[in-house]
């Protein structure tokens, strides 16, 4: 392996993944600026200790993210990073960023609070009341934080589907999204679990009665409790 290449060499475990992972961290670290050309194939093959076939499968991946463009005799070109807004290259600016990345992702994500408790007050039906109480018995009977996590998303894949506005939906899932594969660093927001289901059920209980002001201060509530439960996890979990 080249001594002097910007790369890192991947594990071996999911390897088309580590291989777009490293060369994701190299274009962000700027060694390969927007507008470049990545070296050929046999030179990024040698400096990562991989075969071509891997190689190309990983070259893929960052294709699918939009952080490169194969253009018929240029090569892979890279693309600017701030531009693109695939939730795999947020995954990756949250690794490379840390903490205060985020912190960004979630003020945006309890940004969307007021509108979120509001709306589903306003218009949820009586089938979506039934729906909530479902995902908040699934979270009080979680009996570890992984189980408690994935029924905050059911809960709140619930709660958006009652604001009927389909554009929300789109906008909340991306954020959701973007956290990626953080999950196992933001898991331990969901250990105190009397807390996350007293929040969750207040969200119920507001949005149930259609009291829109309750609803509104609930989501809002939980949502930033919520961040900073995960920004806690992620520091506790990454050393940062």
């Amino acid at each position: 392996m080249n001594q002097s290449s910007p790369i890192r060499r991947p594990e071996r475990q999911r390897l088309d993944e580590q291989i777009a992972a490293s060369l994701a961290d190299a274009i962000l670290d700027g060694h390969f600026p927007p507008g470049s050309t990545l070296p050929p194939e046999r030179e990024l093959a040698e400096w990562l200790g991989v075969n071509r076939t891997s190689l190309r499968q990983g070259l893929a991946r960052l294709q699918h993210m939009g952080l490169i463009e194969a253009r018929q005799g240029s090569g892979n070109v890279v693309r600017d990073p701030q531009r693109l807004t695939h939730p795999a290259v947020v995954e990756t600016l949250v690794r490379k960023l840390g903490p205060d990345f985020l912190t960004e992702l979630l003020e945006i994500r309890t940004a969307f609070g007021a509108l979120i408790g509001r709306l589903a007050a306003e218009r949820s039906t009586l089938d979506d009341a039934r729906a909530l109480r479902e995902a908040l018995d699934a979270a009080q009977s979680a009996d570890t934080s992984a189980a408690r996590q994935a029924a905050d998303l059911a809960f709140f894949g619930v709660l958006i589907h009652a604001t009927r506005n389909r554009a929300l939906g789109l906008l909340y899932r991306w954020v959701e999204q973007a956290f990626g594969g953080r999950e196992h660093e933001l898991t331990g927001a969901y250990d105190d679990a009397d807390a996350v289901v007293a929040e969750l059920r207040a969200i119920s209980e507001a949005v149930t009665a259609g009291d829109a002001a309750a609803a509104t201060a609930a989501v809002e509530a939980y949502l930033q409790a919520s961040a900073l439960r995960m920004v806690e996890s992620y520091q506790r979990a990454s050393g940062a």
